[in-house]
């Protein structure tokens, strides 16, 4: 949850350190579970994608962490013209996983929130 909301409508200029076609990232989501496995997430409008420098870092980091990690491209259908002011990430569909352990990228066999993978990997750790 996003604690001061006012401080969110400043734009970060980065303008400075572009090289090339080179320029700086966010990660929107990171969630470490008891057992060590890093849950890192993407979030986008469903009317965008993510972009390929976005998901070779993504990918990259959770292939550096020492233990299990998968990558969340999760995305919303929320409009901040249309007055939406809130996405409630919990229900928000993942359209890919980036397993660690397979070195790829998967489509969900079956519509996954970020609740059900965060509540997976919660339990596993558990047991």
């Amino acid at each position: 949850m996003i604690r001061n909301w006012e401080f969110q409508g400043l734009h970060m200029d980065f303008s400075k350190h572009y090289e090339n076609n080179d320029h700086p990232s966010d990660i929107d989501m990171f969630y470490l579970c008891r057992d060590g496995c890093l849950v890192l997430g993407e979030i986008k409008n469903i009317r965008d994608r993510l972009k390929h420098g976005q998901r070779k870092i993504l990918e990259l980091l959770a292939e550096g962490w020492e233990k299990d990690a998968v990558v969340l491209f999760i995305q919303h259908d929320k409009f901040y013209q249309y007055g939406d002011r809130e996405v409630d990430v919990d229900q928000c569909p993942v359209k890919e996983i980036y397993y660690k352990s397979i070195h790829g990228w998967r489509t969900p066999r079956e519509p996954t929130t970020v609740r059900q993978v965060i509540d997976y990997y919660k339990e596993r750790g558990r047991t």
